[in-house]
């Protein structure tokens, strides 16, 4: 029988961290610590116009409240919803459409009227008001959600609750600070059909950051979130979870968390300058030809790890600029990505997080390639590269994001296939033998039950929950190829022990 989250975990307070979730028990790898549904969901910030029920592409709007963006299938929203927008009767039927940003602040406002526990659930989650106000963000919310909402009566107050700028503010922090995101449905090719959405989820948002997760989220199209332990976390442990990205460089972590998160973070990744030996901060040294200058958030600085040269914060300032506008720019297409790479990974270096950005662009385009035409028509140096690419980012996530890892599966997968479809050519072409192609199939079958066994937490009706039912159906079809290539190694050793026998028969006869 499933734990319950109370058995598990323990709701603690300190003034550094705030509210924080503290393992009361062992916890092993994989097993669920939560399930939770989202107090509210809602479009993410400066999304395209949408349905209100599904979030697909809008196409009418309702025609009770004759104001809700609705899609062609939908016939109604939310009800309390509806009514509010019915009620509102001085609002324009264009107001959603030339103000869609205030979709997601007015449903935590209606918490307010239909559901006062989860609103008083919101209003005690972190906003960070004092630190983002006179911010840019600031000004901005100002903008699309206080002044249209405040310009209007409708919204002035929700029953008894006065409705002010400030508790505005409060909730689009709140918004900002905690929700996780909601990808949608997929149709049968495994494309999403809904815009991607946001949600608060009160319990799971308690969780602790930290560069290195303990903890992995997978949230399905009816937006319930499953909380999974990525690694065995010990009793008394902290729950973290990575609020930024695993393959950003130290400098874009720490810019985004204090931007988007206002906090810094001290974490053993962020304190060491190789990044746990990855060196994605690390640019090459111009004073000697193998050190590398590591960056040194608290000086801030880059100095050489063999040498001890300093880099000047003017030309670091030029080449990440460059490297930076160059991947952004860069035409999706093998041979640019190629140009990019090569270029930034003699100034910077090849683990470079602005290079490995350039270089999932690049597997990405070698997989499309792969998927868009028939396998045999795939150029060999293509499948080479791609296995390549693989291996390199497969080596740095398992420092960086080890146990259970959603990018780790995905990059497993993908080296598998690669991996197959290169042996088999070479296999066709005589460049390995038979026990070979056996050998590599076999490796093939174990990184694939890896894969699996790292994306069989996501929920089917997300993309590496479609990956996984593929995968799986890949894994049944290759253990079949497994066996047929077993059968054929025995036959050419018994053909070759027969043949042996007989070249020894025919040297005896003519003796």
């Amino acid at each position: 029988m499933a734990s319950s989250f109370e058995e598990l975990c323990e709701v603690r307070k300190s003034e550094e961290l705030g509210r924080f979730l503290v393992a009361r028990r062992n916890i092993k790898p994989g097993e669920l610590i939560l399930a939770e549904d989202p107090i509210v969901v809602g479009p993410y910030w400066d999304a395209d116009i949408s349905c209100l029920s599904c979030l697909r592409a809008a196409m009418r709007t309702c025609k009770k409240c004759y104001k809700a963006p609705l899609c062609r299938d939908c016939q109604q929203h939310d009800s309390v919803e509806c009514e509010f927008y019915e009620r509102a009767t001085s609002l324009g039927k264009n107001f959603l459409f030339d103000h869609f940003n205030i979709v997601t602040p007015v449903r935590c406002l209606l918490l307010y009227r239909g559901h006062r526990d989860r609103f008083e659930q919101l209003m005690a989650m972190e906003s960070h008001c004092g630190s983002r106000k006179g911010t840019e963000i600031w000004t901005i919310h100002e903008q699309y959600v206080v002044e249209p909402m405040m310009r209007e009566e409708a919204f002035r107050t929700i029953d008894d609750l006065v409705v002010t700028p400030e508790l505005l503010q409060r909730i689009c922090g709140v918004l900002d600070v905690n929700t996780f995101e909601i990808r949608g449905n997929m149709d049968s090719q495994g494309v999403q059909i809904n815009n991607l959405a946001r949600g608060l989820f009160p319990r799971t948002s308690l969780m602790t950051h930290n560069c290195q997760t303990n903890t992995l989220i997978a949230v399905d199209g009816m937006s319930k979130l499953r909380l999974y332990a990525a690694v065995a976390i010990k009793a008394g442990d902290l729950l973290y979870y990575n609020y930024t990205r695993v393959l950003f460089s130290t400098f874009e972590r720490q810019t985004h968390l204090r931007k988007g998160k206002y906090f810094i973070c001290a974490c053993a990744r962020c304190r060491d300058p190789t990044e746990l030996g990855t060196h994605l901060s690390s640019i090459k040294c111009t004073e000697c030809e193998e050190g590398l200058c590591l960056f040194d958030d608290q000086a801030p600085k880059w100095e050489c790890n063999l040498c001890g040269h300093q880099l000047e914060r003017l030309y670091v300032n030029e080449i990440m600029s460059e490297a930076r506008e160059d991947v952004s720019s860069c035409a999706l297409d093998i041979r640019n990505l190629e140009r990019v790479i090569g270029k930034h990974s003699k100034t910077l270096n090849p683990q470079h997080a602005l290079v490995l950005e350039a270089k999932q662009n690049l597997a990405g385009e070698l997989r499309s390639m792969c998927l868009s035409c028939d396998p045999q028509n795939v150029p060999r140096q293509a499948l080479k590269r791609k296995l390549e690419l693989c291996e390199e980012m497969l080596q740095i996530l398992r420092a960086l994001d080890p146990g259970i890892s959603r990018l780790t599966g995905i990059a497993l997968y993908e080296y598998h296939s690669a991996l197959v479809e290169l042996s088999r050519r070479n296999h066709d072409t005589g460049e390995i033998k038979t026990p070979e192609l056996q050998e590599h199939l076999q490796m093939a079958e174990s990184v694939l039950k890896e894969a699996i066994s790292m994306l069989i937490f996501e929920h089917p009706t997300t993309p590496e929950g479609h990956l996984t039912k593929k995968a799986m159906c890949e894994l049944k079809e290759l253990r079949e190829h497994i066996q047929s290539v077993q059968a054929l190694a025995e036959d050419e050793r018994t053909d070759r022990q027969f043949r042996g026998k007989r070249n020894t028969g025919n040297k005896k006869y003519v003796k």
